[in-house]
């Protein structure tokens, strides 16, 4: 058993506010790492900015992080930061302004420091991080990973260094004001991490509680992200169940759709949840556990794997992909160990070319 979660977590309606004192344990000038558009829109950033003038504390905000952030964004951030005096960072937003608040918190502390030290496995300090999501998601508000686009390697990828935020400020009320596609795109993603913690290799019974307890929520909102127009309860629901998510892969780290997912991100522009959620019941299949599946299926309130999966096609739409890319994309995967360790079954070039022939419309380019 391996069990910690050292962040200190809030979850309540008007959460920022009433808990605004969090932020000057911290530090005396936060840099606010967020989007252009979403967080202005829900009120988030709004709550944020009017709790640091409530406590006299002067800030700076950096709104250019973009979806799935690369490193040079971080890069531009920090400088901005270091010019500024900044000592802390709030990331306001969903899962890439959360992610790049980790990586913008490491070069403020280490100013000598450039990119390329977020994949260095050199020991590094950072500055005080604080997370305030506004998607039920990444679950990053409780993770330590940040996942960069590192174009040089045409590829998303974590970087080496474990950063936890010091607080998390969760507040499902920013959901309503999320698009129903977005809904669904980050949902799914949650449900990824459930699921790849429980079949993964370091999955052990303190993190299937959490895993476990995630699914019945997720299980309870389920049909909202079909429906359409959530009840209030039900992005609560998908809230909780998104932060506890993100527990969950804290422990156990994500494995095999996620792995697969990067390609469809970074070359096909697919979001990311979805790009994950598509491979999840291919990857449940292989797992060839029917026991474990039930209890899955069960926990997430549906009868069998083929009503998951049929439910997962009519949220998600369909996916296609090159037959060439797939086999590249095989050729590469099955080569790489590490990405394959956190698989609790064998996986070979066959098993990964099945995923990808029972989860995506494959087509002959011209």
């Amino acid at each position: 058993m391996n069990f910690y979660m050292p962040t200190k977590v809030f979850a309540e309606t008007n959460s920022v506010k009433k808990n605004k004192h969090e932020f000057a344990k911290l530090g005396i000038c936060p840099l606010i790492v967020t989007g252009r558009h979403s967080s202005k829109v829900n009120g988030s950033l709004k709550d944020v900015e009017d709790s640091l003038t409530e406590l006299n504390m002067k800030y700076y905000i950096f709104d250019e992080i973009e979806e799935n952030p690369s490193v040079e964004t971080c890069e531009k951030a920090a400088a901005y930061a270091l010019e500024k005096g900044c000592d802390m960072v709030i990331g306001v937003g969903g899962g890439s302004p959360l992610d790049a608040s980790k990586a913008i918190a490491l070069l403020i502390k280490n100013p000598e420091k450039d990119g390329t030290a977020f994949y260095e496995a050199e020991e590094l300090p950072w500055v005080p991080v604080a997370a305030v999501p506004t998607t039920a998601g990444t679950g990053s508000e409780v993770t330590p990973y940040a996942i960069l686009t590192v174009h040089k390697w045409k590829t998303k990828k974590s970087i080496s260094h474990r950063i936890f935020p010091d607080i998390a400020l969760v507040d499902a009320k920013y959901l309503a004001y999320t698009d129903q596609r977005i809904l669904i795109s980050t949902a799914v993603d949650a449900l990824a991490h459930l699921v790849e913690g429980r079949i993964n290799v370091k999955s052990d019974r303190y993190n299937q509680m959490l895993s476990e307890y995630g699914m019945e929520l997720w299980g309870k909102a389920k049909e909202a992200l079909r429906r359409g127009q959530p009840a209030e309860e039900e992005y609560e629901l998908l809230m909780e169940a998104s932060t506890i998510a993100g527990m969950t892969i804290s422990h156990t780290g994500t494995s095999l759709p996620h792995g697969m997912s990067y390609y469809l991100t970074y070359e096909q522009g697919i979001s990311h949840g979805r790009a994950a959620a598509v491979f999840l019941t291919a990857y449940m299949r292989e797992s060839k556990n029917e026991k474990l599946l039930g209890q899955i299926t069960s926990k997430l309130g549906f009868r069998d794997l083929q009503e998951m999966s049929a439910f997962l096609k009519e949220i998600l739409g369909e996916v296609r992909v090159a037959k060439a890319d797939i086999e590249r994309y095989v050729s590469e995967l099955s080569a790489d160990q590490k990405r394959l360790a956190s698989t609790p079954y064998p996986v070979t070039a066959e098993t990964l070319r099945r995923m990808y022939e029972t989860s995506v419309s494959i087509y002959e380019q011209a």
